[in-house]
């Protein structure tokens, strides 16, 4: 029969030892933890990388080393960073507060931009990027007129005639002002000028040089002649011209791609559940 008195001791022992394992496995752990953090907020720690990064920081721009009170000072405004977060969180504010919302999508978007790591485009992917999209770096040229308007073909052949023989004066006598279609004072495409003035008016536009004018046609049955203010001519520049700028609507369109495509797999990954109307 074992004696109860080193059955006793033996337990003591047991128990210890378990004692020590225990404290020895938590103090282990707080050790990790400590090691990787300066603070914990609810169930978030607060990185110790980060915090040597701000420290470094400003130990840069300092000529001194901080003190141990501007680091606790620095830990205390990062914990109260951390706490307004997860209290922005429980709140909702992403997705109630349309300001909030905004800086987190914006900040999503140069977050996927950001670690593509995407490698500087090169002069051969630009040049076949150029080609592509040529008609977007080309424009056709583009015409600022004034459209004026007469009773009767007559009235209107009268008024070119003026024109011919600089008599201004003569031709504004002659206009009809009640069905005049005013065209905005800016350059416009012949697309923009048909659809203002039909379709007739595109005959007129290739013989047109600045500060001439146009033969007679008709809007709707209503003799028309339009003066030539000023006209942009085509532009189809050489890709050495405009190569910046082609590097930059490529990027974009490049970065455009790739925010699609992340948000695409988003969607693969969620469920998502569409309601009726």
């Amino acid at each position: 029969m074992i004696d109860r008195k080193y059955v006793n001791i033996a337990l003591i022992v047991v128990f210890f030892a378990s004692l020590f394992i225990s404290l020895n496995s938590v103090i282990f752990e707080t050790n990790f933890h400590l090691d990787q953090a300066i603070a914990r907020v609810g169930e978030k720690e607060i990185s110790r990388k980060k915090f040597d990064e701000i420290i470094k920081v400003l130990d840069d721009q300092s000529n001194s080393e901080l003190t141990l009170e501007k680091k606790n000072l620095i830990r205390e405004r990062l914990i109260d960073e951390e706490l307004l977060v997860q209290r922005a969180i429980e709140l909702d504010l992403i997705r109630n507060d349309p300001l909030v919302k905004g800086n987190v999508i914006q900040t999503m978007f140069q977050y996927i931009i950001n670690s593509s790591e995407l490698a500087e485009p090169s002069e051969a992917e630009l040049r076949e990027y150029f080609i592509i999209e040529k008609n977007y770096f080309s424009s056709e040229r583009r015409y600022k007129l004034k459209n004026y308007t007469f009773r009767n073909l007559s009235d209107a052949e009268i008024a070119r005639n003026s024109l011919t023989q600089s008599n201004l004066e003569n031709f504004l006598k002659l206009v009809e002002t009640e069905n005049t279609i005013d065209l905005p004072s800016v350059f416009l495409t012949p697309q923009k000028i048909r659809d203002y003035l039909g379709p007739n008016v595109l005959e007129e536009l290739p013989s047109l040089e600045k500060g001439g004018f146009s033969n007679i046609f008709e809007i709707n049955q209503v003799p028309s002649i339009v003066i030539c203010i000023d006209i942009l001519l085509d532009n189809n520049p050489k890709f050495e011209e405009i190569i910046e700028q082609i590097k930059n609507k490529y990027i974009r369109d490049r970065e455009d791609t790739l925010v699609k495509e992340y948000i695409e797999n988003l969607r693969n990954f969620y469920e998502i559940k569409k309601y009726s109307f």
